[in-house]
């Protein structure tokens, strides 16, 4: 059951999590996307790399559409032409930026079918993102000759009908071996309520969307609170230092206030138990390949006073953030929790126009958060991290940081991408200028029996993948 109908079902347009949900099911990409988020073989069944990483050779493996039309490889040439067409008027083009696309209108010209299952693909420069970009739409491929509604895909499902706003039905599609579940039944409810209801009434297998208050109501018993299972959304929150406005705190400083902080008292207080939230461990939220266990500065009120003092750091600290409901939570536990760890003055800022200031450089030290569109550490930090980046809200400009992102930018093995990655992370958080504090997760209610295989991030599960009765 879910909050939200799909927007649409044109691998062109998918632009929401419901679309992209439904859309993973009916449609398949060159890759896909394997139980730890890292492109794997799908519609391609290998790939060769050439020219220093800017060649992708990719061989397409035997596969027919729902309309009975084989898969080609000029069909890939088609789809993409077809999304960075003005009149589509796609909000994905930014996808085709590797094949050097950006905008509504521009042309496709680094893309050539050499027969019928070769593409080759040629990038204005090595691109760790590409393999895991090729698994997400807009590069879903479907059937160009077709005239259906929405395109005929060539995924384990097909949908067999669709009653806007109020449901959607999908049965497995001929022709492949059939998934573990035959079909699925997708009703649209937007209360809350009722979605929690018609779980406990057995009206509905999963459920997710629900707020603090309501899982808490929830998990009053052991039974209940088993069928709640916390999925990474991709969302890590920080507390960061400005390269500019919070020149003045010193890296000891910095660490300092690290030590004042009890993550998960935070998650607990502002996320209602947990439940919508996990201490952070890492930068790169978990369901992000790149991930890690990091050693993270951890509670210690005497070493956070002792650094403060030792520096001789009087205060206030003055603590800027958005005007969010949720974020002013984090902020008053956060001011509780490090004056009393630190016997400083704690200044609460809501900002009502906090994205622009903190741009700016006006704002010392900021309460911030990133969501990934893409499970990939250069979708996180390209945009927090890179130089001159506008989502750069602290004015990093470290050497090591950006030689460490060429180095994850163009490295022809994911491996090695992503260790450049942990280095350019470990840059920012060894000497406080980032502070972790929580990454996101969304709860999601399973019926007793049924054992989904749960991924996170842009896919939280797949129901071919759903074991049980």
């Amino acid at each position: 059951m879910e909050a939200e109908d799909a927007q649409t079902l044109d691998p062109a347009l998918i632009d929401d999590p419901t679309s992209l949900a439904i859309g993973g099911e009916l449609f398949q990409g060159l890759t896909r996307l394997d139980a730890s988020l890292r492109p794997a073989p799908d519609l391609a069944q290998r790939w060769d790399l050439s020219d220093g990483g800017r060649t992708y050779t990719f061989h397409l493996r035997t596969a027919r559409y729902h309309s009975g039309a084989p898969v080609h490889a000029q069909d890939a040439v088609a789809d993409w032409t077809r999304a960075l067409a003005a009149q589509t008027a796609s909000p994905l083009t930014t996808f085709f930026g590797p094949l050097g696309a950006h905008y509504p209108g521009d042309t496709l010209t680094t893309v050539q079918a050499l027969d019928a299952t070769t593409l080759r693909v040629t990038l204005l420069q090595a691109d760790s993102e590409f393999l895991t970009l090729l698994a997400l739409p807009p590069y879903w491929l479907y059937d160009p000759a077709g005239t259906a509604q929405p395109p005929s895909g060539s995924g384990p499902y097909v949908l067999d009908s669709w009653q806007r706003g109020r449901s959607l039905t999908l049965r497995s599609a001929a022709g492949a071996a059939p998934p573990r579940v035959r079909s699925v039944s997708i009703a649209i409810e937007p209360d809350s309520a009722k979605r929690l209801d018609a779980f406990r009434h057995g009206q509905a297998d999963v459920v997710h969307g629900l707020t603090g208050p309501q899982l808490l109501d929830f998990a009053r018993t052991p039974h209940d609170l088993a069928a709640i299972h916390r999925i990474p959304t991709g969302r890590t929150t920080w507390l960061g230092f400005n390269s500019v406005a919070g020149s003045g705190y010193s890296q000891g400083e910095r660490l300092a206030i690290a030590h004042a902080v009890d993550r998960r008292r935070l998650t607990d207080v502002a996320f209602f138990g947990s439940f919508l939230a996990e201490p952070a461990t890492d930068l790169l939220p978990p369901g992000i390949p790149g991930h890690v266990e990091r050693t993270l500065p951890a509670l210690d009120p005497a070493v956070a006073r002792k650094g403060l003092d030792d520096a001789g750091f009087v205060g206030p600290i003055d603590l800027f953030f958005s005007t969010s409901g949720t974020v002013l939570r984090v902020a008053r536990d956060l001011q509780d929790q490090i004056s009393l760890a630190t016997g400083r003055t704690v200044n609460l800022h809501p900002t009502g126009d906090f994205f622009n200031q903190a741009a700016l450089d006006q704002l010392p030290v900021i309460i911030d958060t990133w969501s990934a569109d893409v499970p990939h550490p250069a979708d996180f930090l390209e945009h927090m991290l890179r130089s001159g980046a506008q989502f750069n809200d602290l004015h990093v400009d470290d050497p090591a940081v950006e030689a460490a992102l060429d180095r994850g930018r163009v490295a022809p093995r994911l491996d090695d991408a992503l260790a450049a990655y942990q280095a350019a992370v470990a840059s920012v958080t060894d000497d406080g200028r980032m502070i972790p504090l929580y990454s996101a997760t969304e709860p999601y209610l399973v019926r007793a029996g049924l054992r989904p295989a749960f991924i996170g991030s842009v896919v939280p599960y797949r129901w071919e993948d759903i074991a049980g009765q």
